[in-house]
């Protein structure tokens, strides 16, 4: 999709004619050249007009990242997608083939520490990954001065959650809590990876047998205060199925996690730990 295939689009679903769609900001004849693709629109007034109209950048840019992101970019994009849907569902054979896809097709360091770690975690040999390939991933993290803003890194230690001690990924929440309330403006799509990060913290803290402690309160309330849209919803029910654990409600838990099931709501689920 292109940037005036995407503008257009917008303007559909906030139902404004071209003029209101333009803000004031182009003139009505010279969107309608942008939309037809006979005008490139400058990013500081690609900018405003979404801005003008509240548009999330990030969901915009998401729109189009396939007419303008990079090859590589892309290939990392879809391979990173079948990974995470090969661990979602525990997919042993096409984590594999995956990992495999990644050294061959990509130099991406971060996806393919992510991706070694996956599969380690799905055949239970994360104990045997090498002392170097640990350190390795401890280095990355402790070369970002602020990895919750840069997306790569932050998937990274969502990865490796599994493979950190408990003191460092104590230290390492509780320096992404403070640094999250530091943040006045959270795009849509980072909103959804802080998300992800707090369930698999919390799945991670419980089977740790982890007592309640700031950072499990904190990703608890992180869920809890998610918007009420059906893109968020599942892990604001994430959210409660782990309150409900922490709290030692177990039976509601199992309750939740039945009922869930039997509505045919299985990824993620059918790998909750209670």
């Amino acid at each position: 999709m292109t940037i005036g295939e995407a503008l257009k689009e917008e303007q559909k679903r906030l139902g404004l004619t071209s003029e209101a769609m333009a803000a004031g900001v182009i003139t009505k004849g010279t969107y309608s050249k942008v939309v037809n693709g006979k005008l490139r629109l400058s990013s500081d007034l690609l900018v405003e007009i979404l801005f003008k109209h509240n548009i999330d950048i990030s969901d915009f840019f998401e729109m189009i990242k396939s007419t303008y992101m990079p090859k590589e970019k892309l290939i990392e994009e879809k391979l990173f997608s079948e990974m995470q849907q090969a661990l979602n569902n525990h997919e042993v054979e096409k984590a594999e083939e995956c990992l495999t896809k990644i050294k061959n097709q990509t130099s991406n360091k971060y996806l393919q520490q992510r991706a070694e770690i996956t599969v380690a975690y799905l055949t239970n040999s994360t104990d045997k990954l090498s002392k170097n390939f640990k350190q390795a991933v401890v280095d990355e993290l402790n070369n970002h001065s602020n990895w919750v803003k840069d997306l790569d890194a932050l998937r990274l230690f969502n990865t490796a959650l599994l493979i950190l001690s408990s003191e460092k990924v104590e230290i390492e929440m509780n320096l992404f809590f403070i640094k999250l309330n530091r943040i006045k403006k959270i795009s849509e799509q980072m909103e959804e990876r802080y998300a992800i990060l707090c369930c698999n913290y919390l799945d991670w803290k419980y089977r740790q047998q982890g007592e309640v402690n700031d950072n499990v309160k904190n990703a608890l309330k992180y869920l809890s205060d998610l918007k009420l849209t059906a893109h968020f919803e599942s892990y604001k029910v994430c959210g409660k199925y782990f309150g409900y654990l922490f709290n030692k409600e177990i039976d509601s838990a199992k309750n939740m996690r039945k009922s869930l099931l039997a509505l045919g709501i299985t990824v993620g689920v059918e790998n909750w730990p209670v």
